[in-house]
């Protein structure tokens, strides 16, 4: 069976897919081209393949990393995937640190100075701190990474409704059918581009028929992911949220010597 089997032919104009007439003939739909593929078999299987070339390069292709980041965001279970540990870990430390640090300045005796007793406890807050200062950063960082997936990459990447009730979803490039999968990134076997197939994505189909008509009516073109994006606002935001805390701790400190020098005086 060739590869090409229930593949798409699509217009040459506007990328719409075409019924083949008995006499190799096509017209699309859409925008009205006459056009007609070649008579030996070789010539129309390239001339296909050309298409389906042309039509994945009309939309964003992800790398690797960017399909696996995709992946990640598309997933319910992405947040516990990302903390794993942290959160059982920070609760621990924590705890230990405020049991020492009471058990500590319970050892001390009265006449230790209470500016002693004050760097003991911001000395003790260092561990807890550096802990919650990732366990707090990872979750923003994933909120904000998802909120510019959504908003610039999700969109772009959703699988076309299917023909009807029942049949799979089909590529976003080609139009062409999708394997049935439990990934939430799907390839198509025909031109290879990597589709959304989530479930969000079905019940949405409607809406998109819409858009997919006006889409081959405006010759659309290709359209540049921001998945990058994405990846980049969470890395800036966790190294924020992460010197926040750290800035915060050191201000704490300084107005409790402060305050202390305050009343002290």
């Amino acid at each position: 069976m060739s590869p090409l089997d229930g593949a798409p032919v699509l217009c040459k104009r506007c990328g719409a897919p075409t019924e083949v007439q008995p006499d190799l003939s096509l017209s699309c739909r859409f925008c009205g081209t006459l056009d007609r593929l070649p008579p030996d078999e070789l010539g129309r299987v390239l001339e296909i393949k050309g298409r389906l070339a042309m039509a994945a390069g009309r939309v964003a292709q992800l790398a690797s990393s960017e399909a696996a980041l995709a992946s990640i965001f598309e997933r319910k279970g992405a947040f516990w995937s990302v903390m794993g540990p942290f959160p059982f870990l920070a609760l621990a430390v924590v705890s230990y640190a405020v049991y020492g640090a009471y058990a500590t300045l319970s050892a001390l005796p009265a006449s230790v100075p209470d500016a002693v007793r004050i760097d003991l406890v911001v000395a003790a807050a260092y561990g807890p701190l550096f802990i919650l200062g990732i366990t707090i950063s990872l979750p923003l960082a994933l909120l904000v990474g998802r909120l510019s997936y959504t908003r610039n990459v999700r969109p772009r990447l959703a699988a076309r409704p299917p023909r009807y009730a029942g049949a799979p979803l089909r590529c976003r490039a080609c139009g062409g059918d999708l394997p049935p999968s439990r990934d939430a990134v799907v390839h198509c076997t025909f031109c290879r581009t990597q589709n959304l197939v989530s479930a969000d994505v079905a019940r949405d189909a409607a809406r998109r028929l819409d858009e997919e008509i006006a889409a081959y009516r405006a010759q659309a073109s290709g359209i540049v992911t921001g998945t990058s994006q994405a990846a980049t606002h969470m890395t800036r935001t966790f190294f924020v949220c992460f010197g926040l805390t750290y800035a915060g701790m050191f201000v704490v400190g300084a107005v409790a010597r402060l305050v202390l020098g305050a009343l002290a005086g």
